[in-house]
């Protein structure tokens, strides 16, 4: 008998069905569960299956990978690239002990422990790869590592993984730790051409490996994880965070004392590189070196493989490599940097025994962006993987860069080679711009020039008008504007700095950079971003790469041609004195603070070529007097290439190009008083896109009637005047009150604009008048004043009288002394 107190549940319908249900799905999800690990195991096994039965002896054979091959633009042979030539076998028992703990503590610290595959780190990596939508994190073993570098197979895929896992394990059956630290240690990529750890000593330190200290040796193991991004030659830096990260982590798994830590930390890296045979070098290596570099970049986006890996299979996966080298202008490059006639004298060696001032050079066939040579260094060619200053270094590029900055933006945004900028001083939120040269009245004293119209601001280089159009413009829309030239190695802050109208950059900029932006110029306002490689076939001739040369138009072509012919003039004109070419130069040199940096950067009508001249460790460039450096390396090049190619006659001039004749004080069109201007004719013959030439005539340029004595403007009472010419200002107060800086000459020929004091009209005469009765003055006189003293002056004057534009004058390109 129930209880009173209990109540009986009554199983209604919807609980009947929602039980059912349940149960159901509970089936339903423990049989799919069940499909899913019977799939994932059919998956598994099938991967496993698919792996050639002959892996694993591959893996623990030592038979040499297949090499590379690298060709000119003509389908030459340059190069073999094979990981095997730079390498130094050392037996496991002559590793030293820190090398070896190194190496497991940054790459694999439960190595000992596990069998192939570190399930710990394989959880971890699962939940990372989860968490940000990608397989970056690899959990790869040491083993794992040597499984995949001895293969070659590279892509990021969970086939590879599970293949990769399986051979480890079994590799791990097979081998010993000590085996296959061994062999790893023998073959893993360390950047900078060498492979495996005996190789990596010499080549960073220049000795045995037996012999590397702890510091060293944790800069060693820190570079495998990107031999790239961790090349002591090329990112010092980013090593030795990178070696101290290695020292923390081995400090942590008790391989070293606390102690060792710290004297390992804090004794100095001595960088010293030794080749390890001649067999290890090959021609052309800024070239094949520039090569291997978009090659990785090129194989490791199309791959998806790190950059150790792509490295890997460039110097062991047998690949044709077709490049875009002329072997007649990479020679004639090598043989210039050789000559010491051309390059700047050697002033001392730094501690890795590479001679100071050093100097780099690239040149680009403008119309299809195909680097056909490049320098990136002088001195001993040996060797593989050298520091390439064309395309590593960054360095201020000083006023090189002003076409691309300032003026290049400018003719796109209303702007005329005629546009007039005066050259006085200036200040923005604090910052005050100084020209370079000194004043043209006083010897000594810093100048500036006043009017200037944009051609002779860059024929001058002028600092102050180069700020004052960024300043115009916007900087951040210059900024912008060298984004799209290329520039990649532009800071945040350089957004919000006026100092990058004249360049003064966070950083600086990469020499092959600037080059290309120049070269966009030549192109008719084209760039196309700069490269080495046109295809890559793998070891079975299937392509596997084919370039399609990235283009954007950054100009329009008559702007860019009006650029152009100013860069022609800057050549032509007192900037590059001593330096003369029997053939079209347009360029602008460059020089930084202290001349720590030298540049000419410039095209033929068939190529472009930028060279910088300076020291690895930026110094004062001093020492080196007379011709730009840079500028004389420039014409030894070129003019040898001329010799060998030929040359165009000329720079292509596009349809809708007219020319006027303009004063250039105004910028307007000239009248005959511009003829007249006490320093001589300011009448050139300018060029203009059709639509932008001036309307206008010089109304800066007035004769007027002066007073000899007081130079002031006459009067009808002067008795002597002379009729001059002169310049009017719409500001004719010298802005700066530093009385040791002289104002430009437009300030000393300005016009008067106050009349003569010295000569007055005639004492006034009292004429007798009836009725008179003024208490002041006499009964019966009235006073006579004098006539207007400016309607007078006006008279005198002479009217502007428009330019005859159908006489011969000459085209005044050049700086007028």
């Amino acid at each position: 008998m129930q209880s009173k107190n209990k109540k009986v549940k009554k199983q209604t319908p919807f609980r009947l069905f929602l039980k059912s249900f349940l149960r159901t799905l509970l089936a339903l999800l423990i049989a799919s569960m069940a499909v899913l690990i019977g799939a994932g195991f059919g998956m598994v096994t099938g991967y496993i299956k698919a792996i050639p039965p002959n892996a694993l002896d591959i893996i623990t054979s030592s038979a040499d990978s297949q090499t590379t091959i690298v060709y000119d633009q003509s389908g030459n042979e340059i190069a073999r690239l094979h990981g095997n030539e730079n390498r130094i076998r050392v037996p496991y028992s002559k590793i030293p002990k820190n090398l070896i703990n190194a190496f497991v503590a940054i790459e694999d610290e439960r190595f000992w422990q596990h069998n192939g595959i570190d399930i710990k780190r394989i959880f971890g990596a699962i939940f990372k790869n989860i968490k940000t939508g990608s397989l970056s994190e690899g959990a790869s073993t040491i083993t794992q590592q040597l499984v995949r570098n001895k293969l070659l197979t590279f892509e990021k895929s969970f086939k590879r993984k599970i293949q990769e896992q399986y051979l480890a394990i079994q590799l791990e059956k097979r081998w010993t730790k000590e085996q296959i630290l061994e062999e790893y240690l023998n073959t893993i990529n360390l950047g900078s051409g060498a492979y495996g750890v005996g190789a990596a000593a010499y080549t960073y330190f220049g000795k045995d490996v037996s012999q590397l200290t702890l510091a060293e040796c944790a800069l060693i193991a820190g570079i495998t994880q990107n031999p790239s991004y961790y090349n002591p030659y090329v990112f010092p830096d980013h090593a030795k965070k990178k070696q101290e990260i290695v020292l923390k982590k081995m400090l942590e798994l008790g391989y070293i004392t606390e102690q060792e830590y710290l004297e390992a930390k804090n004794q100095p890296l001595v960088y010293v590189k030794k080749d390890i045979s001649a067999e290890s070098a090959y021609k052309h290596p800024y070239f094949v070196d520039s090569v291997i570099d978009e090659a990785v970049e090129i194989l490791s986006d199309k791959k998806r493989i790190s950059e150790d890996e792509a490295e890997n299979l460039i110097y062991g996966g047998g690949l044709k490599i077709y490049t875009t080298m002329d072997e007649a202008i990479q020679s004639t490059m090598e043989d210039v940097f050789s000559d010491p006639s051309i390059m700047p004298k050697i002033r001392h060696y730094d501690a890795s025994g590479v001679p100071q001032p050093q100097a780099a050079a690239v040149l680009i066939d403008f119309r299809t962006g195909a680097v056909k040579g490049i320098m990136g260094g002088r001195g001993n060619l040996k060797g593989v993987r050298l520091l390439n200053r064309a395309t590593m270094s960054v360095r201020q590029p000083g006023s090189s860069i002003k076409p691309i900055a300032d003026y290049a933006l400018a003719l796109e945004n209303g702007y005329t080679a005629a546009t007039v900028i005066d050259d006085v001083p200036f200040s923005i939120g604090g910052y005050t711009p100084r020209n370079w040269y000194k004043s043209n009245v006083v010897s000594g004293k810093r100048g500036y020039k006043g009017f200037m119209t944009v051609r002779e601001a860059l024929q001058w280089s002028a600092n102050v008008p180069a700020v004052k159009v960024a300043y115009n413009l916007g900087i951040q829309n210059v900024y912008r504007n060298l984004k799209r030239f290329g520039f990649t190695t532009l800071a945040p802050q350089d957004m919000n700095s006026l100092s990058i109208a004249i360049g003064g950059f966070t950083y600086g900029v990469k020499p092959i950079e600037l080059t290309a932006a120049f070269a966009a110029v030549a192109n008719s306002g084209v760039y196309i971003k700069p490269y080495f490689i046109t295809k890559i076939e793998d070891k079975n001739g299937i392509t596997i790469f084919e370039r399609t040369p990235y283009k954007r138009r950054v100009m329009d072509e008559k702007n860019a041609y009006i650029l152009t012919n100013t860069l022609q003039s800057v050549v032509t004109a007192r900037i590059t004195v001593g330096v003369r070419f029997s053939y079209p130069v347009a360029g602008k040199t460059g020089t930084t603070d202290d001349s720590k940096d030298r540049w000419f950067v410039g095209y033929t009508p068939n190529y472009a070529l930028g060279v910088w001249v300076g020291e690895d460790k930026p110094v004062a460039l001093s020492y080196l007097t007379g011709t730009n450096p840079a500028l004389k390396i420039f014409k030894g090049i070129m003019d040898k290439v001329v010799s060998k190619k030929g040359v165009s006659p000329e720079f292509l001039r596009p349809a809708g190009i007219v020319e006027r004749y303009i004063c250039k004080e105004s910028g307007k069109l000239a009248t005959s008083l511009c003829r007249q201007d006490p320093r001589g004719s300011q009448v050139i013959k300018e060029i203009f896109a059709e639509g932008t030439e001036p309307t206008e005539y010089c109304d800066r340029h007035v004769k007027l009637k002066v007073c000899t004595e007081s130079k002031k403007l006459a009067t009808q009472y002067c008795p002597t005047t002379i009729e001059k010419v002169f310049i009017k200002r719409d500001n004719p107060i010298w802005p700066s009150k530093n009385s040791s800086v002289v104002p430009p000459d437009d300030y000393m020929y300005q016009a008067p604009t106050e009349y003569c004091d010295i000569h007055k009209a005639p004492q006034e005469v009292v004429v007798p008048q009836e009725g008179n009765t003024s208490q002041n003055e006499p009964s019966g006189f009235q006073k006579l004043k004098p006539p207007s003293t400016r309607q007078s002056n006006q008279q005198a004057s002479e009217k502007n009288i428009p330019f005859d534009h159908s006489t011969t004058e000459s085209n005044t390109y050049s700086i007028q002394q």
